[in-house]
């Protein structure tokens, strides 16, 4: 999706870059293309033979969208160490740092659950697939 945010863009080319990136087969290229397409991710244009793709979805609404997936199916202590994770291992900048640091000093603010809701202790309902705790 990375690359179709950038622009449209020929299946040759999306190919040929997950090839570089991920070594990927054109064949299995097409197949995610293809399935990106019928989950409504990214748009096909065929012209003269050749299949043209674009993101159908904003990189923010992806994002969003998969940010409330997670939340629903992990259980509250598991989203927290799923955070501290990210946080340990993604690359950030200082400005991101800043941005993370920032949007957990306003959730401070807001004031949180209480310590010992919850069976588990964490005050989640347990998420879709239940509790993992």
């Amino acid at each position: 999706m990375s690359l179709l945010w950038r622009g449209p863009l020929p299946s040759s080319e999306v190919c040929k870059k997950c090839g570089e990136e991920f070594g990927w087969s054109p064949s299995t290229c097409k197949t995610y293309l293809s399935r990106l397409e019928k989950k409504g991710f990214v748009e096909a244009e065929k012209t003269g033979g050749k299949f043209r793709y674009r993101a159908k979805r904003a990189e923010g609404e992806c994002v969003e969208g998969r940010v409330r997936d997670l939340a629903q199916e992990t259980c509250g202590c598991d989203q927290k160490e799923m955070l501290i994770r990210l946080i340990r291992e993604c690359p950030l900048t200082k400005r991101d740092a800043q941005e993370v640091m920032k949007a957990l000093e306003e959730k401070m603010a807001q004031g949180g659950q209480e310590e010992d809701a919850g069976a588990c202790g964490c005050g989640c309902e347990g998420g879709e697939n239940g509790c993992g705790c």
